[in-house]
């Protein structure tokens, strides 16, 4: 009810449901059950899930859940989303696709993501936050911020 998404490292589907549920039950679970099918269909299309609606967890590879997860977060339409190692299961096509359905779908949407390679965040962030571990060099002290590249 919040307005916030979710996409765990762990991409936290339920077993028994297949894709197309895993990705509506954000919705069921906040009180708003109907969807725009429209919508829908065109998130799953662009993160490549059309064909696998009616497979449950198991049966989808690690990215395939992963687009799922983010599907799922994306069609709640949330103001916040947080997205903790999102592409980490995704090749560099795939973890475009993500990005930009993200943009799109959500163009107003603050977008908080946690990515341990530097090129990831640095490419689809507006404003980076860098931690490191004390004494580790070369690297930015935590909370310094730098602007992230342009798109």
């Amino acid at each position: 009810k919040r307005k916030i998404g979710f996409v765990f490292q762990k991409f936290n589907l339920l077993p028994t449901l297949d894709a197309q549920s895993n990705i509506l039950i954000a919705q069921e679970i906040s009180g708003n059950g109907h969807h725009d099918a429209g919508h829908f269909g065109r998130i799953t299309e662009l993160l490549g899930l059309s064909q696998r609606l009616q497979h449950r967890p198991a049966e989808l590879s690690g990215g395939e859940q992963q687009r799922v997860a983010m599907a799922r977060a994306i069609l709640a339409k949330p103001d916040w989303v947080f997205l903790d190692e999102a592409t980490a299961s995704l090749d560099p096509e795939g973890e475009s696709d993500l990005y930009r359905c993200l943009r799109q779908h959500l163009p107003h949407a603050t977008i908080v993501s946690i990515a341990h390679r530097d090129s990831v965040a640095a490419f689809h962030e507006q404003r980076l936050v860098f931690h490191r571990e004390e004494g580790r060099p070369g690297k930015l002290v935590p909370g310094d911020l730098i602007p992230a590249a342009a798109d």
